[in-house]
């Protein structure tokens, strides 16, 4: 009788730990996703991004071949780090407030760079959001296992 009491007990435990660990297997599938999807997301809008700076720099410099603008002209925008693609972006940023607004040449000029200033800011809230579940936990735990790194934002914080 005594045996079998320990033996229901012990099997009661192990069934209690057979669940606890089923539900992390299963939350860590949701979490793993999740990650990934947000992941995905701000990969996508990262690409977007350095598309629409190399369109701007080409249209810019095809027309007015500004001299801020020529060290861009033949690098992979994608591959540049962090600070020279802000530096990047104060140049495009100075020549677009010297052109022409009321010059009809200019038009897709502009739409590409408001363009890529909508994007610029998708892409700033998207990693903001990805940043900051990197930092809590469960998500760092899976973070770190997987390797993922924080990206940094081009939204100045002043």
């Amino acid at each position: 009788m005594f045996l079998s009491f320990w033996l229901s007990a012990l099997f009661d435990i192990l069934l209690v730990l057979l669940v606890v660990i089923i539900l992390i297997a299963i939350g860590s599938i949701f979490l793993i996703r999740d990650l990934k999807a947000d992941f995905k997301k701000v990969y996508r809008m990262r690409s977007k991004f350095h598309i629409e700076m190399r369109k701007i720099v080409n249209l810019i410099y095809n027309i007015y071949s500004p001299e801020i603008l020529e060290p861009f002209t033949k690098v992979i925008i994608k591959n540049l780090p962090h600070e020279e693609k802000k530096i990047l972006l104060r140049n495009i940023d100075t020549v677009y407030a010297d052109l022409d607004l009321e010059n009809s040449d200019n038009k897709y000029i502009f739409e590409t760079y408001e363009n890529m200033q909508k994007i610029r800011r998708k892409r700033d809230a998207f990693i903001l959001v990805y940043n900051q579940k990197l930092d809590i936990f469960p998500f760092n735990l899976y973070a770190k296992i997987m390797k993922m790194n924080k990206y940094e934002l081009y939204t100045d914080n002043e």
